[in-house]
């Protein structure tokens, strides 16, 4: 037996310590009041079956918790998805690329500049 079994044990025991002295009507008010959570602990256990509802309730439910953080994440990313696309479509990124080779390259830039290199290139 686990601890949590053995303190839910003790509450127990002290609970029925005193049923004895109870008055009559507030022993079945106290039967009526039982035997009601039973029954809703019963139909919750129904409606959480293991095959998959209570996962879908659960995801339901904290999307429906976190809705303003989700719908800001959602239009943070469409924004940055239309960044990236429009930075893509407009070829503004290949410029860069195009200055880190000339400076990265061995030839100097004026090279590349000169008309005279290109037919030197297609003659190698």
């Amino acid at each position: 037996m686990n601890h949590e079994q053995k303190i839910a044990k003790e509450i127990v025991e002290l609970l029925n310590a005193g049923i004895d002295e109870l008055e009559p009507t507030v022993a079945s008010r106290l039967a009526e009041a039982r035997h009601a959570a039973v029954q809703v602990m019963l139909e919750n256990a129904r409606t959480t079956t293991p095959d998959g509802h209570s996962l879908v309730a659960s995801l339901g439910g904290y999307m429906r918790h976190h809705q303003r953080l989700l719908s800001l994440a959602a239009l943070g990313s469409a924004v940055f998805f239309a960044f990236l696309l429009t930075q893509q479509l407009t070829g503004h990124g290949m410029a860069e690329h195009g200055d880190a080779f000339l400076l990265a390259s061995e030839l100097p830039p004026e090279a590349y500049l000169d008309r005279g290199f290109y037919s030197w290139l297609e003659q190698q």
